[in-house]
């Protein structure tokens, strides 16, 4: 593969100048035959994951020890970060470090990137539907509040890419944890949840102003510019929503 093929990413609007941030998307057409992704899933060869994690790092311009990734295990663990190191078991990431990018995995789970600009504070949250029953977005801002000062109000947030509230099917069991506003009935014992809704309602309930969430309108499982576990299966990769602070050199 060659390193300097580029890297299509969906990119959020509202981060100002000195935050880089944005989603890759499955890259399906520049690396075939199952796009592009920075983590194994069953699909790719560990050579390959670090091929694309370096072509991704020298699109950013920043080196591969810079990525910060996490072992995912849908909960609501949310860990501070100073320097970059080995993945630790959580789903949700905290660093007021330049230069570090957290990395979230996603595949139909939504991500959350969180920015504090009176502190310059940044976050990366993964919420499927466990995480978001678990309101880990909440746990986030509440270590925020805590640990730095952040008021809710001074947040910028986006809520990136993930499947949409008319495809994210359910059994009952899963459905009786969110509110009728955010599920539909299908038949069959099934149920559609709209995650990404339940996530802004849960920054809304913390104090984030409307007008500072960004929320994404992309269906993973409807659109094949994204990946999809639910729609793939194994053959799914996984996109990155990732986020950095660039330094005051780095932005002149």
């Amino acid at each position: 593969m060659n390193t300097k093929q580029r890297i299509f990413l969906e990119r959020p609007v509202i981060f100002p100048r000195g935050v880089i941030a944005g989603v890759t998307l499955r890259n399906a057409d520049t690396f075939p035959p199952f796009g592009f992704s920075m983590l194994k899933a069953s699909i790719l060869s560990q050579e390959e994951v670090q091929r694309h994690r370096h072509a991704f790092a020298e699109q950013l311009g920043v080196g591969m020890e810079h990525l910060q990734f996490q072992n995912q295990v849908h909960g609501t663990a949310v860990r501070v970060i100073e320097q970059v190191g080995e993945p630790g078991e959580s789903d949700g990431m905290i660093t007021a470090t330049e230069g570090i990018v957290l990395c979230v995995s996603i595949a139909d789970c939504g991500a959350i990137l969180l920015y504090d600009p009176e502190h310059r504070i940044i976050a990366g949250l993964h919420s499927g539907w466990r995480g978001t029953d678990g309101n880990i977005v909440g746990k986030g801002v509440q270590i925020l509040c805590e640990q730095f000062s952040t008021r809710p109000s001074a947040l910028l947030a986006y809520i990136s890419p993930c499947a949409s509230g008319s495809q994210y099917i359910v059994r009952s069991d899963v459905a009786d944890l969110f509110g009728d506003d955010v599920k539909h009935y299908r038949g069959a014992e099934e149920w559609t949840i709209d995650i990404r809704r339940q996530i802004q309602k849960q920054l809304l309930a913390e104090g984030v102003e409307p007008e500072h969430i960004d929320m994404a309108e992309g269906c993973s499982m409807s659109n094949d510019r994204y990946h999809s576990y639910r729609r793939d299966g194994v053959q799914s990769g996984r996109m990155i929503a990732f986020i950095s602070l660039l330094s005051e050199l780095e932005q002149e």
